[in-house]
């Protein structure tokens, strides 16, 4: 697998992203990948994001989305003497992927800037929302989502930060909260995938 997150720098894909952050208080991520061959299904397609979850690419692509989006938090971690990047998986998990059609998947877009928890009272109206979305969407998938498949993926993989149960055991590195802005959505067609991840606290 390889990582295309060069092609991610356009403006429409920065304004959806950032937008996403200051509602959410998030530090969303998004990853491009091209697999070493076509995925055919959801099926395979979950087998393939498990791979690419537990490969070294997976680490260097969330390094490398997380310096492009300028947070340098995960960079951070993993300059750290005692952090170890491969804990950023969530010890054990267990993948659970949910199949979306385009309209929901447009619809989860709309929810992280309208109606998604945020802390600072900072949701886009509907109007420039959809406007965003379009954008976004139109460099991502050209002028249709046709031919694009769209999965919900349970945000139970990551280690958590444990900010909203406050659990022990919190770990660095960390992506996930624990909260209701924790989401990850995963988009492919032919060799090419998308991965869009989102956290967010007060």
């Amino acid at each position: 697998m390889q990582s295309l997150g060069s092609e991610l720098e356009h403006p429409a894909v920065d304004r959806f992203l950032s937008a996403v952050d200051q509602v959410m208080n998030s530090n969303t991520l998004l990853l491009k990948i091209r697999t070493d061959s076509p995925i055919t299904d959801e099926h395979e397609g979950a087998a393939v994001l498990e791979l690419f979850l537990r490969s070294a690419v997976f680490s260097s692509a969330m390094l490398e989305a997380d310096r492009n989006r300028n947070w340098w938090i995960l960079q951070s971690m993993a300059d750290s003497a005692a952090a170890d990047k491969s804990r950023l998986l969530q010890e054990g998990f267990e993948l659970t992927c949910s199949p979306m059609d385009a309209s929901q998947f447009e619809a989860r877009l709309l929810w992280m800037l309208c109606t998604a928890f945020s802390p600072y009272g900072r949701h886009r109206t509907a109007s420039q929302a959809r406007e965003f979305i379009r954008d976004f969407e139109r460099q991502l998938f050209g002028p249709s989502p046709a031919g694009w498949s769209f999965v919900a993926v349970q945000p139970n993989f990551l280690a958590s930060t444990h900010y909203y149960d406050q659990q022990d055991g919190g770990s660095d590195p960390a992506y996930f909260d624990g909260g209701p802005n924790d989401s990850a959505s995963f988009i492919f067609r032919g060799d090419i995938f998308y991965f869009l991840l989102t956290n967010g606290c007060p």
